[in-house]
């Protein structure tokens, strides 16, 4: 029986170009990557990694050396459902969210890559794709850009034929509107455009917001509250005017289950490297399938783009650019503002050995 036999751990920190803040005001200058390199008995490699934006990549880093990787050694990849469970069900009392699950997503692609470059296969074609692109819409339209920089994002992003155009709103609700009047403008009127708040909102915000935007024709609300208010989003769902996208901060298909249950949103945002992996994204996927529920992954589209393919309602993926692009050996490419499925065995991702060296953040 194959084994895996070792397990590396790294932790990276990549500085972003711009100064980015979030909607509620954070810094957003570095992402951290941390990466997990699995190898097993007959001398494969399967690689997987996790972003943790704005720091906490450290803690990541930490508990996977101290927690996971012992789980690892001796685990049979062809077993990698067995792996995730155990490493779950080990994990429990630490949390169920955050650090914990980031460090089972990490381990959980890189396993996955293993076992699909075992079989020789593209991951997508090892899980079952039923579809040969997916479109990709632009993020990166950030609040803390003038509007003269928003402008230009968005053009950017409509020059290169994207599905749509993202962009961030913050507390003051004036500037909220006219940052989406700005990208309206951009896309014409048959373009798409979402709306990021961030979980900057309350619920009454939400309201008034959604009425001032109500005639712009927006595809999307991501994210107006707080994630965990998913009483609260049942009770937005359906009475504002406007769709309702959350998910990124769900952390394994239990959450997921409850936003469906409470009829609490229209596009789910699921994200491999946060809640799970491969393994508890494919079955969120089949949640969506089942309730019938569109599919826009959370950032990431060089992995997401390569899972989603396998759902019946996968919409889009999200692209922004957080790594640069010698950051990567190997990664889809974006044409006409889609992403093929690759040919390559694995994910079609592999992290640039400079990469390593360059970004690896001192132990």
């Amino acid at each position: 029986m194959t084994v895996i036999v070792r397990a590396e751990v790294h932790h990276l920190a990549v500085p972003q170009p711009h100064p980015i803040r979030s909607s509620y005001g954070s810094a957003l200058d570095v992402l951290g990557v941390v990466v997990v390199r699995v190898t097993d008995t007959d001398g494969r490699v399967g690689e997987g990694w996790t972003t943790v934006i704005g720091g906490g990549g450290a803690s990541v880093a930490s508990f996977l050396s101290t927690e996971l990787v012992p789980l690892v050694i001796g685990a049979d990849p062809a077993r990698v459902r067995d792996l995730w469970q155990r490493m779950f069900m080990h994990s429990l009392s630490r949390g169920r969210k955050g650090v914990a699950m980031y460090a089972i997503s990490a381990v959980d692609i890189a396993v996955w890559d293993l076992r699909a470059r075992t079989a020789n296969q593209p991951l997508h074609a090892h899980l079952g794709s039923v579809a040969p692109e997916v479109p990709v819409y632009g993020d990166g339209c950030w609040v803390s850009m003038s509007h003269d920089e928003l402008r230009a994002a968005a053009e950017a992003y409509a020059d290169r034929d994207f599905w749509g155009v993202k962009l961030k709103v913050g507390a003051d609700l004036d500037d909220a509107v006219r940052r989406v009047e700005i990208v309206r403008d951009v896309v014409g009127p048959s373009g798409r455009v979402m709306v990021d708040a961030n979980q900057r909102y309350d619920l009454l915000t939400t309201r008034r917001f959604a009425a001032a935007i109500n005639d712009l024709d927006i595809t999307w609300l991501e994210e107006p509250i707080l994630a965990d208010s998913i009483h609260d989003y049942g009770r937005l769902h359906g009475t504002i005017g406007v769709p309702i996208a959350a998910g990124e901060n769900e952390y394994s298909r239990y959450g997921f289950r409850e936003l469906l249950e409470h009829g609490a949103v229209d596009i789910l945002q699921p994200d491999a490297h946060r809640m799970g992996g491969v393994t508890e994204f494919m079955r969120v996927l089949a949640l969506a399938d089942t309730w019938n529920i569109p599919v826009a992954p959370h950032t990431s589209w060089e992995l997401h783009s390569q899972l989603v393919c396998c759902g019946t309602t996968a919409l889009v993926v999200e692209y922004y650019d957080w790594l640069p692009e010698d950051f990567f050996a190997v990664r889809p490419e974006v044409t006409n503002g889609f992403v093929a499925v690759t040919q390559a065995p694995g994910t079609g991702v592999s992290i640039d050995p400079a990469s390593f060296e360059k970004y690896q953040v001192a132990q």
